[in-house]
Formats: structure tokens, sequence, C-alpha cells
């Protein structure tokens, strides 16, 4: 035959298996949220294929100075892939400047700036030379 619980052990589990509070139920659902939406979001891009590397430059700004007219360009990759060493040239008459940009991350753009002399003609042409993958 068993012996009779002791009141306290009876009490204390009786205190163990009491319902949760409404707050802990709440908090449990609000990171079981953010877990699956996370991994949602993971898996899509996972599964998304790669764009390769889409890069096209335009003038933002033009600065003069006493010697130098500075244009200011953005490079845009509308690919998914970064760009590295992306070399961007431009010519303005018989004037020519260059610039070299670390990388332009997919679809994100970066900023730089050519400088010609000042009496260049306006109207420069800027192609994208060239780039390498990462």
């Amino acid at each position: 035959m068993a012996a009779p619980k002791s009141k306290s052990a009876v009490a204390s589990r009786a205190k163990a298996i009491a319902p949760r509070p409404v707050l802990q139920w709440i908090a449990a659902g609000v990171g079981l949220l953010f877990t699956l939406t996370t991994g949602g979001i993971l898996l899509r891009e996972a599964l998304q294929p790669s764009r390769p590397a889409v890069l096209t430059v335009r003038v933002e700004a033009v600065r003069r100075t006493a010697t130098l007219r500075i244009l200011d360009i953005v490079v845009e990759n509308s690919g998914s892939e970064t760009a590295a060493a992306v070399e961007v040239a431009g010519q303005a008459g018989e004037d020519t400047a260059s610039v070299t940009l670390d990388y332009v991350p997919g679809d994100g753009e970066a900023k730089a700036s050519l400088a010609f002399p000042a009496d260049s003609p306006d109207g420069a042409v800027l192609t994208v030379a060239g780039w390498s993958a990462p």
C-alpha cells in the first residue's frame, strides 16, 4: 500500500502543472512567428536564381573648379551578383578620364568622380569598360 502524500507535495505538484500565464504564450507566439518568417526569407533567397551583374553609369552632378570639371557619377548594378574592380571611362572631346571602383554590390550602386580639364567640352561619354567577379 502506498504511503499518503504530504500536503506540501500535493501543493507543489499542483503548482507545477498550473496553467501558463497569457504573457508567456504571447511571447512564445511572437518567437515562433519571428523564427518562421526568418526561415521563409532565407529559403526564398536561397531558391532564387542569381542574375549576372548589369552595370550602367550616369552623371549625378557636375562641379567646376578653376582648373577642373568634376563629374560625380553613379554606377548602378541591376543584377544580383556583385561586380568587382569596376572600370569606368569617360571621354569629353579629346580628354579622357577613368576610375576603378572596388566593387558594386548586387542590386545596388556605387559613387565616384571623374575629373576633366576645365576647358573640356560638356557632354562627356561615359562607359563601363569592364569588371571582374569577386
